[in-house]
């Protein structure tokens, strides 16, 4: 019955994405192009640190905010304003999220998300009975403008939280935006939080980080993590950065969430800030230009990812349904997508791929997604 569980809790589904994970689960032979994780292995340095992390029995608790020699190779990655007091380790990006939201949203509080965007964002800002405004990147040509920050923002605005590079897009915001975000951040004095997972997977060298920006240093929560750049979705690390004051603040909610991270996997984080990544990001490009050549031969539509490893692919030109069409493509074609209703946003006319896989498995992949597209295109 769950009698016990509050409404808002109650009124919130299962991730469209894992739904749709979930029903690919049961079809044999499937090719999944849904999870956003990359199917690379770690690199040996970040596994030969665990392992010798484990045999010298570095396995107690950490300090509540993590390892300072972790904290301070991560405060290192940016400006000479940040050090060891302006960051918390998390269990990945996602406690990072559930804590900052635990610990400011409060009920009736509003946050402006852009959207299309990561599903994960609005469910806890519900939770903490919080309401969601959205900016329709849509309709403005992917470009934030003063005029939509303001249509969306009335006396309750409380903070914006956005993804740069953007999931499910892959866009990658412009100076031009993050100065017209900066400047509404602190002209209406709210909080930005950026969430910048996906930093390290920049085909254009176009991504900056919003901790560059000295002026925004106590409005502004940055997170980033691991488990894209590195391949370590499994091992749960990320990080918030932030002004030591709101940190001492967040750190409450995580200690009393989680207490800490896990140790070993701190000590794997050590190690990958010197690992070699440059060759994830080209096998990424590789792959990624296959896909949109493929499109582009095909003539159809999508959004031009600058970063991440998905696409944004139109098809509402062949089904009306987003989810219609990924039913078709799993259980005709055994290729499981992720519609684009499951992003926040509902964009039924678009899927979403990821084309983080093998390069023989994707080209299947690929093939089987054209066929039916041949396939609609003969029924209109």
């Amino acid at each position: 019955m769950g009698k016990f569980i509050k409404p808002q809790l109650k009124q919130i589904a299962i991730s469209g994405i894992r739904q749709f994970d979930m029903k690919a689960a049961y079809v044999d032979n499937v090719i999944k192009l849904t999870l956003g994780e990359v199917d690379f292995d770690a690199p040996d340095s970040i596994k030969d640190a665990i392992c010798l992390a484990a045999k010298l029995n570095k396995t107690r608790y950490t300090p509540n905010a993590g390892l300072e020699e972790l904290r301070r190779k991560i405060s290192l990655r940016y400006d000479d304003f940040y050090n060891v007091e302006n960051v918390i380790v998390t269990v990945g990006t996602q406690e990072g999220i559930s804590a900052i939201i635990k610990s400011v949203v409060e009920k009736n509080d509003e946050v402006i998300i852009p959207t299309p965007n990561y599903v994960g964002y609005k469910p806890l800002i519900q939770i903490e009975e919080g309401i969601v405004k959205e900016i329709d990147m849509m309709e403005l040509n992917f470009q934030i403008t003063k005029e939509s920050l303001e249509k969306a923002y009335s006396s309750k605005t409380k903070m914006i939280l956005l993804s740069n590079p953007n999931n499910p897009t892959g866009k990658i915001l412009s100076k031009q935006e993050m100065d017209t975000i900066r400047n509404f951040v602190l002209e209406k004095d709210i909080l930005l939080v950026s969430d910048e997972v996906y930093s390290a997977i920049d085909y254009q060298c176009k991504f900056r980080s919003f901790a560059t920006y000295p002026e925004l240093y106590e409005n502004l929560l940055v997170l980033d993590g691991f488990s894209k750049s590195h391949a370590m979705s499994g091992f749960r690390i990320g990080y918030i950065l932030g002004e030591p004051l709101t940190i001492k603040e967040l750190l409450k909610t995580h200690q009393y969430s989680v207490t800490s991270a896990t140790s070993l996997s701190q000590y794997a984080a050590l190690a990958a800030q010197e690992a070699d990544i440059d060759w994830i990001l080209e096998e990424l490009d590789i792959r990624r230009k296959y896909v949109l050549e493929q499109l582009q031969k095909a003539g159809i539509e999508y959004i031009e990812p600058d970063g991440a490893f998905y696409l944004f692919i139109k098809v509402s030109p062949f089904m009306r349904s987003s989810i219609a069409f990924c039913e078709r493509l799993l259980f005709r074609y055994k290729v499981a997508a992720i519609p684009g209703s499951a992003f926040l946003g509902n964009y039924q006319d678009y899927i979403r791929i990821s084309y983080a896989i093998d390069m023989n498995v994707l080209e299947e992949a690929m093939n089987r997604f054209l066929q039916l597209i041949n396939e609609l295109r003969k029924d209109r």
